[in-house]
């Protein structure tokens, strides 16, 4: 196993422009095919790699399992889709396989800043910087970077929940124990959990200040230390799952921030397993050679 490549991202952002590439290769242009299948020219149809053209929306599958206590088992390898398998865009795929939420359906919001922040909280994210593990932008990022979640509940009130991109491992107690009184800052909080019937609600604070808010959506932006989110994850069938955020911050949101109830299915493959995805930062030679003239006077 030691020869096994390693997936790797750079800070530029998704992986998609690497597949994208892929694509263009192993497929043949959409233009080209008519709807019979065949190309143009009478030449025979060319099979799409990973028949990525056969993409569904999984069904319901069943009933929701349960745990011993009655409460929905979250456990599973989760994908930020409803069709069950790891998608980009820019594969050949109808929209709905691959959306989390149609916005005609569950608009979701836009980010409504308070006028005259400190520009510290608007600041652009420097060139090359891999995104950092944490909540609630793990969760979220996950509409354009396309990463599988892995939740496993335990007995005795745990749930641990990982993303595969950005490397973050989560423990979430589940029943319903106070905060801590002065939690040290982390980038994923402090959390605490209920049930509310069936969906479980995260309750979210003491989250380091520079865990770079990202929902996904184009808005992004740095903290203050009174950050409060609340995670509300559904099962709500076999097959399928819905997972909303909502982010109050009194010294930089005007309103609270709230996403779409966005759509995370069950893994569909048995052979499917967990990858390790490594972010590397992207530098270019010129911002080497600035990076080694700071370093030499101290700057």
């Amino acid at each position: 196993m030691r020869d096994m490549k390693r997936p790797f991202r750079n800070g530029l952002g998704s992986a998609g422009v690497v597949l994208a590439a892929v694509c263009m290769v192993s497929m043949p242009a959409f233009g080209q095919v008519n709807t019979h299948g065949a190309q143009s020219g009478g030449k025979p149809p060319v099979p799409i790699v990973g028949g990525f053209d056969k993409v569904k929306v999984l069904p319901p599958g069943g009933p929701v399992p349960r745990t011993a206590d009655g409460h929905p088992d979250l456990t599973g390898r989760w994908y930020p889709n409803p069709s069950g398998r790891m998608l980009q865009f820019a594969y050949p795929l109808e929209e709905a396989t691959i959306r989390q939420f149609d916005p005609k359906v569950t608009p979701e919001e836009n980010v409504s800043f308070k006028p005259g922040i400190d520009a510290k909280y608007r600041k652009p994210a420097p060139y090359g910087e891999c995104d950092q593990a944490g909540v609630p932008s793990a969760a979220l990022e996950q509409i354009s970077q396309h990463a599988p979640m892995e939740l496993i509940s335990l007995p005795g009130g745990k749930l641990w929940q990982m993303f595969e991109y950005p490397m973050d491992v989560r423990l979430i107690h589940t029943d319903g124990r106070p905060h801590l009184k002065n939690p040290d800052p982390t980038f994923n909080g402090d959390s605490t959990a209920h049930w509310e019937g069936d969906t479980l609600v995260i309750d979210v604070i003491g989250i380091d200040e520079r865990m770079r808010v990202i929902t996904g959506a184009g808005a992004g932006w740095w903290p203050s230390d009174k950050m409060h989110v609340v995670e509300r994850i559904t099962r709500t069938s076999k097959n399928h799952l819905t997972y909303q955020i909502t982010i109050e911050d009194p010294v930089v949101l005007a309103k609270p921030w709230k996403s779409a109830p966005r759509a995370w299915s069950l893994a569909q493959d048995p052979n499917d397993y967990w990858t390790e995805v490594f972010c590397t930062l992207n530098e270019e030679p010129a911002e080497i050679q600035r990076q080694k003239a700071a370093q030499a006077t101290g700057k």
